[in-house]
């Protein structure tokens, strides 16, 4: 690896520090997308076309919840990288024990209500199933959100390793996860449990535990001085994590909107198996932007420290070198577009069908997709988000309306939902980019610069 560094020139102590992360990640993240690959085959093997598409829809539905924690996770990922780089740690643990604190309130709330709410639900109703699965999808549902709002306050020691630098670790936790999810799943499989309720278990209960092991072990070792305690919960930094935490929050329910609402509308307007077909193509294309990702991860905190030490050469030098790596990817998912078919076959045994017409869409889809990330990524980091909102929020009421336009109207089929998303994102990457160049050349003023 010291040989490759020297190759790279990564001579500051930013970029080497990003380096190694990408370098512990890329492995780590292998092993993720080849567990993930081998899940699909191995869940199609005891659920019914049907009962995947339906877990599909609710999987893409309690995405939405992750929001409700107002942006607070991205507050704190900005503000403890701050503290940090200002070698703050009283602030640092100030700020990690309030958002803990904040999150337990917010999803404890949502969990009795939720528990309230949920015996009058129509389960059936709201995923389009059919009458025979109200009992399993009842339950199935109830473990899920009950115990997603548990692991989304334990999964904060995330956020804490990313704003440390540390997303390598932060990988390896998440990979630990699908790793013992997958051996679940198997052994579901193996006791012939087919049902849609223990699914929810085994996805549900195992992120719980290993987060909450992770957190124990940290907090009371290597980040011990930032373990989180109710006497440093402060009402005045809560506020302080709200002011950045809202616009990051209203972002996401944008992202939600546009991106998590997918599944969903096709389960109203096709059938529930053609949420599998989708997601087949969804996620054979995502693996590029899943390494992609492993690049930029490190990079938002890493911005935040050097724009606050000014050293806006870092910024302008990375991001250079983001545009080859995203070059690269252009050709790695051209490739898998001429392949796809062929693979689609292998990675399925034959059982799913994926249109040459969407393979292609989606295959676009992903190229405008992490093309934008680089500049929304840059943004995040330096805190300049106010722009980004206002567009995220324009994108979020045109990408449903317009999908739904292409399908009805235009008879797009299936396709029309990736196309609105890559209308609505293509323009909204357009203005993150040149917000970009204005804050490196230290052109931006008023909206531009908020």
């Amino acid at each position: 690896m010291q040989r490759l560094t020297q190759l790279l020139k990564l001579n500051d102590t930013k970029t080497k520090t990003v380096f190694r992360n990408v370098f512990f990640s890329f492995f780590i993240k292998t092993i993720n997308i080849a567990v993930n690959f081998l899940t699909i085959p191995l869940v199609l093997s005891f659920l019914s076309t049907t009962q995947y598409g339906i877990w599909l829809t609710l999987t893409a539905i309690l995405s939405w919840f992750s929001f409700f924690d107002l942006g607070l996770g991205n507050g704190l990922r900005n503000k403890l990288t701050t503290s940090i780089a200002d070698k703050n740690y009283e602030d640092g643990k100030i700020y990690v024990s309030t958002t803990y604190g904040s999150l337990a309130v917010i999803f404890g709330v949502l969990l009795i209500v939720f528990l309230i709410v949920n015996p009058f639900v129509n389960w059936t109703l709201v995923f389009n199933a059919p009458p025979s699965a109200a009992s399993d999808l009842k339950m199935a549902v109830t473990y899920a959100i009950s115990l997603l709002f548990v692991q989304f306050v334990l999964r904060l020691i995330i956020t804490v390793l990313l704003a440390l630098q540390r997303s390598a670790l932060a990988d390896l936790v998440n990979v630990i996860v699908q790793i013992l999810v997958f051996f679940g799943l198997y052994l579901l499989k193996f006791y012939h449990f087919s049902t849609l309720a223990y699914v929810a278990l085994v996805y549900s209960v195992i992120p719980v535990f290993v987060f909450l092991i992770v957190s124990l072990f940290l907090f009371s070792t290597t980040y011990k001085h930032l373990r989180p305690s109710f006497s440093h919960v402060r009402l005045e930094h809560a506020k302080g994590l709200l002011n950045i935490g809202l616009n990051f929050f209203i972002i996401q329910i944008a992202a939600l909107v546009i991106y998590a609402s997918d599944n969903f509308i096709i389960s109203q307007l096709f059938t529930p198996s053609d949420v599998t077909t989708y997601n087949i193509a969804f996620k054979y294309f995502s693996v590029g932007s899943i390494f992609f990702t492993i690049i930029l991860t490190p990079f938002w905190s890493m911005t935040t420290k050097a724009f606050a030490e000014k050293d806006l050469d870092w910024i302008k030098k990375t991001m250079k070198k983001l545009f080859i790596f995203w070059a690269f990817l252009v050709c790695i998912l051209i490739l898998q577009l001429l392949i796809s078919e062929k693979l689609y076959s292998i990675w399925t045994n034959n059982a799913i069908g994926v249109p040459l017409s969407l393979s292609i869409i989606m295959c676009l889809y992903y190229i405008i997709i992490t093309w934008g990330s680089i500049f929304s990524n840059f943004l995040n980091g330096v805190g300049k988000v106010k722009l980004q909102l206002y567009f995220a929020t324009a994108s979020m009421i045109l990408n449903i309306p317009l999908a739904i336009t292409f399908i009805k109207v235009f008879k797009f089929g299936i396709i029309g939902i990736p196309m609105a998303t890559i209308i609505v994102t293509g323009i909204a990457s357009l203005i993150s980019y040149l917000q970009y160049r204005k804050i490196v050349n230290l052109s931006a003023t008023g909206i531009w610069n908020r």
